[in-house]
């Protein structure tokens, strides 16, 4: 397939080329230059937002699969980052979302067939913030109302909902579109998680301690893993009800055992088969960190105070 991937020299695309180099036609688009350009891939150095009509006609041209993880910053790359306060984001925010829908009717008028879209688990994270951490619940589905409470989470979620009308068809054909709510796809700095560590300052309700350690290991998506949901994404039929709306919300990570996110629908849909487990590429640390007394040690999942 000829595949456009957007935000091409982010971490996700990074991440997701090696499940796609030398089995697809690439073409990638930032606003600076992956350090890796696949064998056979085009770069369109490209503002998503400020380019004309003309330009993203040709950048879409031929195209059959996107996959956009172009995203706008509005600071840190941690969302639960004190600086700018959670309430000045909404506009970087917003900018996203216009974004994803220059991408979506571009995609429409160019007949693209699936958009594989790099959401979030903050999509839905009010469940994690104030029912997992809490031991009120165990797990989180991709069925479940996407509540977020803090903007970046909100414009992960409206991207999904703005994609409905696209898979629905109404504006004249469908496109599939799968959104994949990205888990923590980044090795565990495990020293941060030391009995002496000092938790980073947090605007949001955020574990520390055992408890956040627990945390990590449920949200874990390593690199292997990252690169097959991505391939599976992009290649697999949607296993679907008949007649039912080509709009899939799959979360991603690995197969942990400590997860409270549902890979249901990335197993049976997408087809997704993970093959690393955090508790077992950490298995020193947990021991070490969580299997030797002290209070909170007990407990798959991680509560605020652990």
């Amino acid at each position: 397939m000829k595949v456009l991937v957007t935000g091409a020299a982010g971490h996700m695309a990074t991440l997701a080329m090696p499940g796609l180099e030398g089995r697809h036609d690439l073409r990638l688009t930032d606003l600076r230059t992956p350090a890796h350009v696949p064998a056979g891939a085009t770069f369109h150095p490209m503002s998503l937002l400020d380019a004309n009509d003309a330009e993203m006609a040709a950048l879409f041209r031929g195209v059959e699969t996107v996959i956009h993880s172009a995203y706008i910053p509005s600071a840190e790359r941690d969302v639960y980052s004190l600086l700018p306060p959670q309430i000045d984001r909404f506009e970087a925010e917003f900018n996203n979302i216009r974004m994803a829908q220059r991408v979506y009717r571009c995609a429409l008028e160019s007949g693209v067939k699936r958009i594989l879209v790099v959401s979030s688990n903050h999509a839905a994270d009010w469940y994690e913030h104030a029912q997992v951490h809490q031991r009120r619940r165990d797990m989180v589905y991709p069925s479940d109302l996407p509540l977020s409470d803090n903007f970046y989470g909100w414009a992960k979620a409206s991207y999904e909902l703005l994609a409905y009308p696209y898979a629905c068809g109404v504006f004249g054909r469908q496109i599939e579109m799968v959104m994949l709510r990205i888990g923590s796809p980044y090795p565990l700095d495990v020293s941060r998680f030391e009995p002496d560590a000092q938790p980073p300052a947090s605007g949001l309700t955020r574990p520390s301690g055992r408890a956040a350690f627990k945390r990590a290991l449920g949200a874990y998506l390593s690199e292997r893993d990252c690169a097959a949901l991505f391939r599976s994404a992009l290649e697999a039929k949607l296993v679907l009800p008949e007649e039912a709306v080509p709009w899939v919300i799959a979360y991603g990570i690995s197969d942990n055992t400590r997860a409270f996110w549902s890979l249901e629908t990335a197993r049976r849909v997408l087809g997704y088969s993970p093959q690393d487990d955090s508790e077992v590429v950490y298995a020193d640390a947990v021991r070490r960190l969580l299997m030797t007394g002290g209070t909170g040690a007990s407990g798959r999942l991680g509560a605020t105070g652990d």
